[in-house]
C-alpha cells in the first residue's frame, strides 16, 4: 500500500508541475497566441480520441495477458499437485515425489525472485528435468502412467508460458505511440485553452494525472511477474506446503 501511495503522490506532483508550467508559459507569452486559433478543437478531439483508443487497446491487451498468466500459474501448480498425489500410491515412487517437492521448493524460493528480475531459474530448470528423469525410472502402473505423463506435460507447457511472458507483451512501437501521444496532448492543451482559468487549470491537471496513471499501469502490467501489480507465488507455496503435510 505504501508503494502505491508513493507512486500516486509522485504522479500527482508531476501533474501539478506540468499543469503549472503550462499556466506560467501562457502568462509569459503575454496573450500573443490568444488572438488566433492555432489548433482547431475538432482536430484536437480526433487526436485525443485516437490516443484514447491506443491506451484502451494497450490496457485491454495487457490485462487479458495478465489474467491468462495468473490462470496458467494456477494450472501449473495444480498439475504438480495431481502428479504428486497420483504418484503417492505407486511402489518405489519416493525419489520421484522427492524430485517434485524439490522442484516446487526451488520455484518458490529461487525462481520467483529471479522472475522479478526478468529471468527463469537455471536450478528450477534442472530440477524439472530431474522430475522427467525420475518419471522414466519409475515405471508407473500402466493405468496411471497416462495421467502422470499428461499432467507433467501440462505443467511443462504452463512453465514455458511463464518464461515467454517475462519479457513483456506489448510491442515497443506501441510504447513510442503512447509516450509521443502524451507529449502531444500536453502540447495541444497549451494551445487549445486560450482563456486559462482556475477551472481549466484543475481540468488540465486531471487530464494529465489520468493519462500518466494509465501509462504507468500499462508499463507495470506489461511484465506480470515484476512491478507493483504482480502475480505472486502463493499458488506454488500453498501446493508445496500441502505436499510436505501429506504422509
Amino acid at each position: 500500500m505504501n508503494s502505491f501511495i508513493m507512486l500516486f503522490s509522485l504522479i500527482t506532483v508531476i501533474s501539478v508541475v506540468i499543469s503549472g508550467a503550462l499556466m506560467l508559459l501562457r502568462r509569459g507569452s503575454k496573450g500573443r497566441w490568444r488572438s488566433q486559433e492555432h489548433i482547431h478543437p475538432s482536430l484536437f478531439n480526433f487526436f485525443t480520441t485516437l490516443y484514447a483508443f491506443f491506451i484502451g487497446f494497450a490496457i485491454v491487451t495487457l490485462w487479458s495477458a495478465f489474467l491468462t498468466a495468473k490462470t496458467n500459474v494456477a494450472r501449473e501448480s495444480d498439475s504438480m499437485m495431481i502428479v504428486y498425489r497420483t504418484a503417492k500410491n505407486l511402489p518405489g515412487s519416493g525419489p520421484f515425489r522427492q524430485a517434485v517437492v524439490s522442484y516446487m521448493k526451488t520455484v518458490v524460493e529461487d525462481e520467483w525472485p529471479q522472475m522479478e528480475k526478468g529471468s527463469m531459474s537455471t536450478e528450477a530448470i534442472r530440477r524439472f528435468d530431474d522430475i522427467w528423469s525420475r518419471f522414466f525410472e519409475l515405471m508407473p502402473d500402466p493405468n496411471k502412467s497416462g495421467e502422470l505423463h499428461a499432467n507433467l506435460v501440462e505443467a511443462g507447457r504452463q512453465r514455458l508460458s511463464r518464461a515467454n511472458i517475462l519479457e513483456g507483451n506489448l510491442y515497443p512501437p506501441v510504447f513510442v505511440i503512447l509516450i509521443f501521444g502524451f507529449i502531444s496532448v500536453v502540447y495541444g492543451l497549451y494551445f487549445i485553452n486560450r482563456e486559462p482559468t482556475v477551472v481549466s487549470l484543475i481540468y488540465e491537471f486531471m487530464i494529465i494525472f489520468l493519462v500518466l496513471s494509465c501509462l504507468y499501469f500499462i508499463y507495470d502490467i506489461d511484465t506480470p511477474f515484476s512491478g507493483l501489480v504482480t502475480i505472486n507465488a502463493e499458488n506454488f507455496r500453498s501446493v508445496y506446503l500441502k505436499m510436505l503435510s501429506l504422509p
